[in-house]
C-alpha cells in the first residue's frame, strides 16, 4: 500500500477544504516544483523567502524526506533542494542568476 492509499481518508479536511488525498498530491506536486532553480528562482525574486509563513511550510514539507512519501517522488532532487532551502545562505543565493545557472547545469 502506498503513503497515498495509507494517509488519504475520505471526506473533507477540516482546515483546508479539501481531501487529505489532495492536499497530498498538491504538497507533491510543489516539493518536486522545487527540483527546478529556475522556479526557486522565481521564489527569490518574488520575495517568498522573506515570508516567515513560507518558510514555516518548507519545513513542514520535510516529512516528503521520509521513505513512505519520499517513495512518491519522481525527481529526487527536490529533496535535496527542500533541505537546503532550510538554510538562508543557499536561500540569498538563488536571486543570483549566475548560481541558477550553474545549480541548472549540475542536474
Amino acid at each position: 500500500t502506498g503513503a497515498m492509499e495509507v494517509d488519504a481518508r475520505k471526506g473533507e479536511g477540516g482546515e483546508t477544504g479539501c481531501s487529505d488525498r489532495d492536499r497530498l498530491t498538491a504538497e507533491l506536486e510543489f516539493v518536486q516544483l522545487l527540483a527546478n532553480p529556475q522556479y526557486l528562482n522565481y521564489l527569490a525574486q518574488n520575495k517568498y523567502f522573506s515570508d516567515a509563513a513560507f518558510l514555516n511550510y518548507l519545513e513542514y514539507l520535510k516529512y516528503w524526506q521520509q521513505p513512505k512519501y519520499a517513495k512518491l517522488v519522481i525527481f529526487p532532487q527536490c529533496l535535496f533542494f527542500l533541505e537546503m532551502l532550510q538554510k538562508k545562505e543557499f536561500r540569498d543565493l538563488l536571486i543570483n542568476n549566475s548560481f541558477i545557472e550553474w545549480l541548472d547545469h549540475q542536474q
